[in-house]
């Protein structure tokens, strides 16, 4: 009896060692993943300075009902945040009337590649021609909102603050 009681103190130890190992043992993959930030130089806040025709002597409509529609629109403010989020501050009627050509509202992201600017909302995508410095920033926007017309240009000129 002595030997089957020490074959099972063995084995108890045994399957004890053997829990305690395989535990000690684990992958440490519960580690939640790190986003990397976007050290593109866009990140940081810029300001709105204008918004004018790409080639001199164009009208373009939807400029004028941007200027009615918001007086405030120099006032706009894209933060291009690290984590390829964009907030707007300082004129919310601007970002509304904006949005169909530019999207930058709620949930809006960004993302640059070479000269060529993406931003995103939902499953809308739009890419944009871009010219930019340490402290300026151009935007080529497409105003014509008709696919089989030739784009109709214009310039959004942001200044980083």
């Amino acid at each position: 009896m002595k030997i089957y009681s020490a074959l099972s103190k063995i084995t108890l130890l045994t399957f004890l060692l053997m829990a305690f190992v395989i535990t000690a043992c684990n992958d440490d993959d519960d580690k939640p993943d790190l986003q990397t930030e976007d050290t593109n130089p866009i990140v940081g806040t810029w300001q709105l300075q204008s918004v004018t025709p790409e080639t001199a002597g164009t009208t373009i409509p939807a400029l004028a009902f941007i200027t009615q529609l918001a007086p405030c629109y120099l006032d706009l403010k894209l933060t291009f945040n690290s984590n390829n989020t964009i907030t707007a501050a300082d004129c919310p009627t601007a970002v509304s009337a904006i949005d169909p050509f530019v999207p930058v509202g709620t949930d809006a992201k960004w993302k640059v590649d070479g000269d060529k600017l993406t931003l995103t909302r939902g499953t809308t995508s739009q890419e944009f021609k871009i010219t930019q410095t340490a402290t300026n920033l151009t935007v080529v926007v497409n105003t014509e909102t008709d696919d089989a017309k030739p784009p109709v240009n214009a310039l959004l000129v942001f200044k980083k603050v």
